[in-house]
């Protein structure tokens, strides 16, 4: 996906997120997206349905599905990071894992890497520039202001 292909689909993402009280967390990598998504389980397994239905999916795989007492990513309604656009090797609790493409036989047996990799790009956001709509009031990395 170009940059403004994923400029776009965050822009929706965040004012659907908003919309329904969700929070979570996005990484792409070559052509693979990882997600969590946080909120309440009817909200939740609607917009995953929308993501099953959305063209641009190829194969959806969901690695880890629980009950959770508190958000991870409260104030995010969708964080973001391109992680073909970083140094991993300058990213907090580096570990090889950040090497791995995004398909799901990497992280099936073990949906605990998945979730650690999307928490290490928790507090560094992205520097993609996004401009801000009507719809959506998060700042460019998704997360509080």
């Amino acid at each position: 996906m170009s940059d403004e292909d994923l400029i776009y689909l965050l822009l929706q993402s965040r004012a659907r997120n908003a919309r329904n009280r969700i929070t979570g967390m996005l990484l792409y990598r070559g052509g693979h997206f990882m997600q969590v998504l946080e909120g309440d389980e009817a909200n939740v397994m609607k917009i995953f349905a929308d993501i099953e239905r959305d063209n641009r999916h190829k194969s959806v795989d969901v690695l880890r599905a629980e009950y959770i007492q508190y958000r991870d990513f409260p104030d995010w309604t969708m964080g973001f990071r391109n992680i073909d656009k970083i140094d991993l090797s300058k990213v907090p609790g580096f570990t090889r894992f950040l090497e791995r493409d995004f398909r799901s036989e990497y992280f099936s047996e073990d949906s605990v890497e998945a979730h650690a990799m999307l928490l290490a790009f928790k507090d560094t956001p992205e520097t993609l520039e996004i401009a801000e709509s009507d719809d959506c009031n998060d700042n460019a990395s998704g997360g509080p202001p």
